[in-house]
């Protein structure tokens, strides 16, 4: 009786009072979550308040807001932002007592009464995962998540990881919107193998580049963990051979989702949007608020014979909601069957036992292939099948018709002397194919070349080519390179790709350009050489401080007098200047540092200069004589527009299709473009000639350029991918052979025989290995990264020097003023005064201060002292009297100074 007395009491509630408001707290450009809120509310008849966040983390913005909607009276929040600013709404909501639904997970939040989160854990989908890559038998993967908290949840799938003892597991982050480097970087280091952790708004973005690095060929096998994978159009990615698996949230046995999906199209007007999984999680929130609503008022009738209704509060008085605590237990309690399946929660709010459907891309399209439910992986269909095959099969002994194409170097014309017959006129990349794979079956064949690969006549519906002959079952099999296509799957069957590509631009290699006058400026970044600029004048005043302030390189100016009235320093502007300078010109200054503290420094100055000197030197002579190739494009739009380059592709084939069903405006343009202006032709070989002889840009199959660029050396292949595909072997629908053939080939694949065979056909025979590896002259800019080591021990070594001299400097106060009774404040001051004046290298002797006592017999020693010198200097000869004739007459100006200019020690 309990959940009818509750439904009852729910319509009454909803006929007769007044709607409750739920408050969503969503960005002013969702406008699906905002649509999905208010759809739900008037399912279940609730009122619902927008709270629009103009940016991220605008803590005070969304504060405001929500305080407002809790003045009017609101039962609850559903949050569908994240990160800090719900963190301070979680603690609005715990103050006020008002229960928060957020639908994402986020560690950072803190786990109390207040807070349901309706997103899985990541342990849930870790432990997926796991079981996931053990039934792949991946030995390794590479993690790829997007900069924010996801982070923790790559931690947790690294400690779940650790059982399955991996070979290796790397992590790589995808920051900002340009994910290529990584991706190349990925690429180059052999990674086949990836787990995506990121936004359903970055999924197409990090797809698409994914695949224009070459990262969706067949070898590759990706396991996202976003559950709206499967909610885009994959379409592109169906027929590259590339292994996609996912999650879907979703139960599509749920009658209510249609129900909704339909209001929700309504709403928006587009019948054929797909609906995201946040979406459907907003309408379980309301569903958990309905529910949990109900209850309450129908134990506040029992109690009391009245409804409950929201209260005003007041964030600045502190106010809590009487009732909030009650509805709040009757939400995490509640067991509803959602959208997004059973809808249970711990005590923490945290949801359980939730259900995944395991989804995979296959060229036919999204198949479900496994369930996680219970925390148990239940498989539906292995995924990759490979029993071994029998020693007796259908196919053996059995002589079948295939048909072939001419097409270099998947077939060619043999050249011989001699005359050839049957299959040994024949030979090349898929005539070696075939061969192997009737070796591994024991069938025999026979070859009929096909020129035309098959299309379907949009007038008369009727197919023409190798697909017509292999629906009339004229032919077995057709090998070439001939691409899997949804048009041709209507009409035929595949095997699994033998070869995965995409779609290029052959272009002719443009003349190198001489190097620039200042290219040895190029050497280094600016960054580098603005930096390098700013430490030399810092470090010029650097020198001149240390120097005046320590007491060593204070020197006697006449080493023949023993007691100087004056001191001189080497550290001038100009000698600073020109010990730095000549460092860095490896050229002696004649300039030698006395002192400890200015030695260390000097010492720093020149092992950064040896680093810095070595590392320009090393890379100048590649700027020198490097001549680097400028293209006009990089790009499929910059060629678009480009007005001197024609650019086009073959009349007929797979990627003449490719931009006239494309939905990219760019691509439309170009192929009506194309078609206008007869920029079409009949082969590759023509589209080649052409490339060469002309500015003409060339669509072609990426095996087709590799091909070419083995046998021109001029020409190369521009940008990366427009997209993926593959060739594979066509048969007639429901081929009896389908199986045995796939499985052949993926026998050829693990053996490596495939590659083998494309090295042979591609790099060796017929003209291949021409050009040989091409290298990379092209040299990379000496950034603030490369040289920060250099800089920083020059900066400790500063640092250093620095306080060496300081302590220096303080010990000679600290004598002075215990030598002539003085204070320490004092000698302090006078000191930095004299060296922070940074003119003159002239020091005066310090004297220490005359006293009534001491005076005579200062004056008597002084006057000894007088004649003494006098004595001496009239034993010298003539020139010398001369020159020392100014030095005496500065003594014997008064015999008090000279008795007072006492040699001085400076330490």
């Amino acid at each position: 009786m309990w959940p009818v007395k509750v439904l009852l009491v729910f319509i009454f509630t909803r006929c007769v009072l007044t709607e409750p408001i739920i408050g969503g707290i969503f960005y002013t450009d969702d406008d699906d979550s905002k649509t999905a809120l208010k759809v739900s509310a008037e399912r279940f008849n609730f009122t619902a308040e927008i709270v629009q966040v103009s940016r991220r983390g605008a803590i005070l913005e969304i504060s405001e807001q929500v305080c407002t909607l809790a003045q009017e009276g609101v039962i609850g929040f559903i949050d569908g932002t994240g990160g800090l600013a719900t963190e301070h709404v979680q603690a609005i909501c715990d103050v006020l007592e008002l229960p928060l639904i957020v639908l994402q997970h986020n560690d950072l939040y803190t786990k109390n009464w207040s807070l349901i989160n309706l997103y899985p854990s990541p342990i849930a989908f870790n432990m997926v995962v796991e079981q996931l890559v053990t039934v792949k038998n991946w030995n390794n993967f590479t993690i790829l998540y997007e900069k924010g908290h996801s982070i923790i949840k790559v931690q947790d799938l690294l400690k779940l990881g650790n059982p399955i003892e991996l070979d290796l597991v790397a992590v790589r982050e995808l920051s900002g919107d340009n994910y290529r480097k990584v991706l190349i970087n990925a690429k180059h280091s052999g990674y086949t193998n990836f787990v995506v952790d990121c936004s359903s708004e970055k999924l197409q973005l990090v797809l698409r580049q994914a695949q224009q690095v070459g990262l969706m060929a067949d070898e590759h096998s990706y396991i996202f963990l976003s559950p709206d994978l499967f909610s885009l159009d994959l379409t592109r990615y169906r027929y590259g051979g590339v292994n996609m698996t996912g999650f879907r949230l979703i139960s599509l046995k749920n009658e209510k989702l249609w129900d909704f999906t339909a209001e929700y199209n309504e709403e928006t007007g587009n019948t054929e949007s797909v609906i995201k999984t946040k979406a459907m999680l907003i309408h379980d929130a309301v569903w958990i608020f309905a529910n949990a609503w109900a209850k309450v008022n129908y134990l506040r009738q029992n109690e009391v014979q009245r409804h409950i209704e929201a209260e005003s509060l007041n964030c600045d008085l502190y106010d809590s909601w009487v009732y909030g605590s009650t509805l709040m237990d009757f939400m995490k309690t509640a067991k509803v069957n959602g959208l997004t399946g059973p809808l249970i929660f711990d005590g923490f709010g945290q949801r359980n036992n939730v259900i995944f459907d395991i989804l995979e891309l296959t060229p036919a399209g999204n198949q479900t292939i496994a369930t996680w439910e219970n925390n148990q992986l239940r498989m539906s269909r292995p995924l990759v099948p490979n029993p071994e095959i029998a020693e007796e099969t259908i196919m053996r002994n059995k002589t079948f018709k295939v048909l072939i194409s001419t097409t270099p170097p998947y077939g060619y014309i043999k050249e011989s002397i001699m005359k050839l017959e049957g299959n040994d006129r024949y030979e090349g990349f898929t005539i070696d194919l075939i061969d192997k794979i009737a070796d591994i079956l024991g069938f025999n064949y026979e070859f009929e070349v096909e020129g035309d690969y098959g299309s379907l006549d949009e007038d008369t519906q009727k197919w023409s080519g190798m697909v017509l002959k292999l629906i009339e079952e004229k032919a077995e099999f057709a090998i070439c390179d001939f691409t899997m296509t949804a048009e041709r799957q209507k009409g035929i069957d595949f095997s699994i790709p033998f070869m995965s590509l995409g779609i290029g631009i052959l272009y002719k290699e443009p003349s190198k350009q001489p190097p620039e006058m200042f290219s040895f400026m190029a050497v280094f970044s600016k960054e580098v050489w603005y930096y390098m600029v700013l430490v030399q004048s810092a470090l010029g005043v650097i020198m001149i401080f240390v120097g005046r302030i320590s007491q060593k390189e204070w020197q006697n100016p006449v080493p023949c007098e023993e007691q100087p009235e004056e001191l001189s320093n080497q550290f001038s502007l100009a000698n600073s200047v020109w010990l730095i300078i000549g460092s860095v010109m490896q050229q002696g200054s004649e300039i030698a540092p006395i002192a400890l503290a200015p030695r260390i420094i000097t010492s720093a100055w020149w092992f950064f200069t040896m680093v810095i000197v070595a590392s320009y030197v090393g890379t100048l002579v590649a700027f020198l004589t490097v001549e680097k190739n400028v293209l006009p494009f990089q790009t499929v739009e910059e060629l678009f527009n480009h007005k001197s380059i024609a650019y086009g592709c073959k009349k007929k084939g797979s990627t003449k299709d490719f931009f006239k069903e494309s939905t990219n405006p760019i691509y439309s343009k170009m192929f009506q473009k194309m078609h206008s202006k007869g920029w079409l032709v009949v082969d590759n070989d023509v589209g080649v000639e052409l490339v060469e002889n002309s500015t003409y840009a060339f669509f072609m199959e990426s095996t087709s350029i590799e091909y070419t660029k083995e046998r021109h050396c001029d020409l190369l292949q521009v940008g990366g991918l427009l997209d993926s595909k593959s060739y594979a072997i066509g048969m007639k629908k429901g081929s009896p052979y389908r199986f045995y053939i796939n499985d052949a080939l993926i026998q050829l694949k693990e053996a490596g025989e495939i590659q083998k065979l494309k090295d042979l056909w591609w790099k060796e025979k017929r003209g291949g290995g021409r050009c040989g590896e091409k290298q990379d002259e092209a040299q990379k800019q000496l950034g603030m990264k490369n040289m920060l080591g250099a800089f920083v021990v020059l900066g400790v070594g500063c640092c250093i020097g620095l306080l060496i001299s300081i302590l220096d400097m303080l010990w000679g106060v600290f004598k002075r003023t215990v030598k002539y009774n003085t204070t320490f404040k004092y000698e302090l001051i006078e000191e930095l005064k004299f060296a922070l004046k940074f003119s003159g290298d002239i020091k005066p002797v310090k004297r220490p201060p005359k006293t009534n006592d001491s005076s005579e017999a200062l004056a008597e020693e002084g006057k000894d002292e007088v004649r003494s010198l006098k004595s001496i200097r009239s034993g010298r000869s003539t020139d010398t009297r001369r020159t020392t004739h100014s030095h005496s007459s500065k003594h014997s100006s008064g015999g008090l100074s000279v008795a007072f200019a006492r040699r001085r020690e400076y330490l």
